[in-house]
């Protein structure tokens, strides 16, 4: 796909749709990018659907590493501050396998297939992003849902945890270089190999930028590559981040798979120290 992803997703059939809160879904851009969101009120019984079927989704998606998403942390960190928004198709057109896995057997209207969210921090127009997934693949539907979301709830700077690892890298990094603020976080539920990390989406504008298909530029070159296994390169890292002597930077494309292994390419950066 090219140019006007989102466009294109909606012309297939697929739905943009926002599910949360009514006060929160009150608060979103009703219409992202044109594409108009289908909004589901989360606290209305005849969509008690829609709550398992979001969490089925995460589960498909991060279930294989013990990290799908909790029912509690679906509600307390995800409807009550924020909202889901993806794309749905209707019960009818999901494939037979996807409808065993997500447990529907009878038409019960639209079904999310891709989703993200982000919550509200302190800091004015930053949002911490989270539970990226997509269960059908070849749509790049994981980035369309993201790239939806943050429009819609008019982010201009985004934080979000990864694991050095984990080609969703590729899509994160899409956004722009990475500013790796925590670059070992040991309380994590995978401790050995995960980061925190903030993007300037520009006021925006990145945002408005990806969706006409184009392409966040980063001319930078990368001072080593960090292999995703080195944690004590990582717990260095840290260490100089903390220190403030040093700051690192993931660039695109993120994640990269080689003959030794899953590699990032990170800037470091020294800082004068006062």
């Amino acid at each position: 796909m090219s140019g006007h992803l989102v466009k294109e997703l909606t012309d297939e059939g697929f739905v943009p749709f926002a599910f949360g809160n009514p006060r929160n879904l009150a608060e979103l851009h009703p219409a992202p990018f044109g594409a108009a969101l289908h909004m589901i009120a989360s606290d209305d019984p005849e969509n008690l659907h829609y709550h398992h079927a979001i969490n089925r989704l995460n589960g498909l998606a991060y279930g294989g590493k013990d990290m799908g998403m909790p029912a509690w942390v679906q509600i307390d960190c995800g409807i009550l501050p924020s909202a889901f928004i993806g794309f749905a198709l209707p019960s009818t057109r999901l494939p037979d396998k996807l409808k065993w896995q997500m447990d529907i057997h009878d038409d019960v209207g639209l079904v999310p297939v891709a989703e993200a969210i982000s919550i509200p921090t302190m800091q004015p127009g930053r949002y911490t992003s989270f539970s990226m997934c997509s269960v059908i693949p070849g749509k790049q539907l994981g980035y369309a849902a993201k790239l939806l979301s943050l429009k819609a709830y008019g982010c201009r700077r985004s934080l979000g945890v990864a694991q050095f690892d984990n080609f969703a890298l590729r899509i994160h990094t899409r956004f722009g270089a990475l500013e790796i603020t925590e670059p070992h976080v040991p309380y994590h539920t995978c401790p050995e190999n995960t980061f925190v990390y903030g993007c300037d989406l520009r006021g925006g504008a990145v945002l408005d930028m990806l969706e006409r298909g184009l392409v966040v530029d980063d001319d930078r070159e990368p001072t080593f590559l960090l292999d995703s296994r080195d944690t004590d390169k990582m717990m260095e890292m840290a260490a100089r981040t903390r220190a403030r002597t040093h700051r690192y930077w993931l660039l695109p494309p993120g994640a990269i798979r080689t003959e030794h292994g899953v590699q990032n390419p990170i800037l470091e950066e020294t800082l004068q120290v006062r």
